[in-house]
């Protein structure tokens, strides 16, 4: 059976330590996925930025891999496999330096970029109410919460869009038949039904440590702005602020006590710019009104998408 390029695409996303930026790297040594895929051990580590050790693990990988298989799995856990290569790609992950190649998504995402809403996995009694109550405010004027289904603040913003009945999006770690914590997964089930839980990891990929960070970027990929409720001053929190500054996204920053460490990541990122918001009505300029862009994609999300290797980025 002939393959198509979404599942090349789908098929090399399936090699450990074939990112987006090595496989952006075969794209223009090669020009199609399937002479990537059909190249040789030989022809590979002519790449530069490939090297032996990972020409050698794509000749053997491309013996066991199947695209159709990883389609199948993604099926069983109610969940379709969206690439580059497709029309129904997020067009404003485009935005990304490198966006991720291929994305397992369970649920709807959103048309238009919603407001991510990150912070610390050991939140305070406080932090909880606050996340709780800007990720309301966001449901209800009709803009999705975006956040990573982690402990804390993640999982206190997603259920507070879910209890307003809004959308919200999860953006996982590690890949979607393996729930991270292991906690949420009815949370994720709720999520699915009302939103999108998202994982950019095959079933083949390990939970690692390094995932999470990863794919903070995605979260703010996601986003029109990241809001920060709670955070150390060393934190993937501060990590997904940073992605947001990248992009040229608006950050928000929910003030505190200044001798408590969990809001000097706060304190940091309103010093060097973020805004300051202590009331949910700040983040849309004071009003609370309904969304005029809710529902539909912004022009400068349309505007971003092209389709395949070569597009923005």
């Amino acid at each position: 059976m002939s393959w198509t390029d979404r599942d090349y695409l789908i098929a090399l996303n399936m090699i450990q330590g074939i990112g987006g930026i090595r496989l952006r790297a075969l794209w223009h040594h090669f020009g199609s996925f399937e002479k990537i895929w059909r190249a040789s051990e030989e022809e590979l580590r002519q790449i530069s930025s490939i090297g032996p050790k990972i020409a050698r693990a794509i000749a053997q990988a491309r013996k066991d891999i199947c695209p159709r298989t990883e389609q199948e799995w993604a099926r069983r856990l109610g969940a379709r496999i969206v690439t580059l290569v497709d029309e129904g790609y997020p067009s404003y992950l485009q935005r990304l330096a490198v966006p991720p190649p291929v994305l397992y998504v369970a649920g709807r995402l959103p048309q238009s970029p919603g407001i991510a809403v990150v912070g610390t996995r050991r939140p305070s009694r406080t932090g909880l109410a606050q996340a709780r109550l800007f990720s309301s405010a966001i449901a209800v004027r009709g803009e999705a919460v975006i956040s990573g289904l982690a402990r804390g603040i993640d999982g206190a913003a997603h259920l507070a869009a879910l209890e307003a009945g809004g959308q919200t999006v999860a953006v996982l770690g590690s890949h979607l038949g393996n729930i991270y914590p292991p906690e949420h997964q009815s949370l994720a089930r709720r999520i699915t039904a009302q939103g999108a839980v998202v994982s950019e990891y095959p079933s083949c990929s390990p939970t690692l440590p390094g995932n999470f960070p990863r794919r903070n970027r995605i979260i703010a990929g996601l986003s029109r702005g990241v809001l920060v409720v709670q955070a150390g001053a060393k934190s993937g929190t501060i990590n997904t602020a940073d992605w947001a500054l990248e992009l040229g996204l608006d950050v928000w920053a929910v003030p505190g006590e200044i001798s408590d460490p969990l809001r000097a990541g706060c304190h940091n990122l309103i010093k060097q710019g973020a805004f300051l918001v202590t009331d949910p009505s700040e983040l849309w300029g004071g009003e609370l009104g309904p969304s005029a862009e809710s529902g539909r994609e912004t022009a400068a999300a349309r505007e971003s998408f092209s389709p395949g290797m070569g597009g923005k980025g």
